[in-house]
């Protein structure tokens, strides 16, 4: 019953996706994957699936079978694609803002950020806690290396 329920609520599209595995020695033939994409359509689909994913996650990674863990795999992304659509996260108002926001999205920490800015570190940390305003050369390194869209950085300054 319950998983006939979230066959209404959720629309599974097949997508096939050609790699290039593995290779016949004629050179013809490439391995075809199969790979399933899921996509949440309403406010109780969305809720349906962050309740399995709770139950899975309360189990435990370590305790979850392989395709337990590719189906945990799936719906969180699917849940992340309507969040995205549905309750996307604010735009960061003030540069500093925006530089945390995208340091955080790509993963990177202060040090290497400033390197790859090219400013020094006391600079960097300067610009973040705001009290000293980015000059043109660090504002175009942000646009050009972070890709922070421009028109958001004009809005900021």
């Amino acid at each position: 019953m319950q998983k006939e329920k979230r066959r209404l609520v959720v629309e599974r599209k097949s997508q096939l996706k050609v790699s290039g595995g593995k290779i016949n020695s004629n050179f013809k033939n490439k391995k075809v994957i199969a790979k399933r994409k899921v996509q949440i359509k309403t406010k109780e689909a969305y809720n349906a699936v962050m309740l399995e994913i709770d139950q899975l996650m309360k189990r435990g990674e370590a305790n979850l079978s392989q395709a337990e863990l590719k189906r945990l795999q799936i719906m969180a992304e699917a849940a992340e694609m309507y969040e995205d659509t549905h309750d996307p996260l604010p735009l960061p108002e003030s540069l500093p803002e925006m530089i945390r926001m995208r340091m955080f999205q790509m993963q990177l920490n202060q040090a290497f950020t400033a390197k790859l800015l090219g400013v020094s570190d006391a600079k960097f940390s300067l610009i973040l806690s705001g009290r000293q305003r980015p000059d043109i050369q660090f504002i175009k390194a942000l646009h050009e290396k972070l890709k922070v869209d421009a028109n958001l950085i004009l809005q900021a300054l």
